[in-house]
């Protein structure tokens, strides 16, 4: 679970740093789509080991990341 969460971090990172560097947003919702799956794994890991009580909030919050990446793709 570790290294998915670092994989998809560095993949947000990646495309923050090329879309700075260059100037060129269009991956911006690729970004927020690894993003929203990002929150759902902290999501997922805060319920699973009941750190805190952050887990549905992840959740949600990644849903709603979710649907403005999709909605961007589409529009």
């Amino acid at each position: 679970m570790k290294i998915i969460r670092l994989i998809i971090s560095l993949g947000i990172i990646a495309i923050s740093i090329y879309g700075l560097a260059t100037k060129d947003f269009s991956y911006v919702a690729f970004a927020q789509l690894l993003l929203g799956f990002l929150f759902l794994l902290l999501g997922y890991d805060e319920i699973k080991n009941k750190k805190t009580g952050w887990g549905a909030y992840f959740i949600i919050g990644a849903f709603l990341i979710i649907l403005m990446a999709i909605f961007t793709f589409i529009g």
